[in-house]
């Protein structure tokens, strides 16, 4: 991997029903385990309102959301929480997560694997 990776060189992806969940949300891969050793991914997702990432399990896997702009529902373990700007979850192995955007959101999302 490249020193840095430019954003206008890496492209958005359309991602219909993000872990089962309802629209289309627009992501950009910005790091897919290019040589790093524990961090799996990192995307850059823009979330329109109304659209969800489905709740899902991470069994062997930890993920971040880091909420940049935008506000949005997390649901955790079946609980939900308001983000807001400058708010991060943290979802580790044997819980589950999701997010509902209520207004357009930028959400960064890190994925790491943790070591059995």
């Amino acid at each position: 991997m490249p020193a840095i990776r430019k954003a206008g060189e890496i492209p958005a992806q359309n991602f219909d029903q993000c872990h089962d969940g309802v629209g289309t949300l627009f992501c950009r891969s910005l790091l897919d385990g290019q040589g790093a050793r524990t961090i799996e991914f990192m995307h850059h997702d823009v979330i329109p309102a109304g659209v969800t990432i489905g709740n899902h399990p991470h069994d062997w896997s930890e993920e971040v959301y880091y909420l940049v702009s935008g506000r949005g529902i997390l649901t955790y373990d079946g609980a939900d929480y308001q983000m807001e700007p400058g708010d991060l979850s943290l979802c580790t192995p044997g819980h589950n997560h999701g997010f509902r955007a209520e207004t357009e959101c930028l959400l960064i999302v890190v994925g790491a694997k943790v070591n059995g």
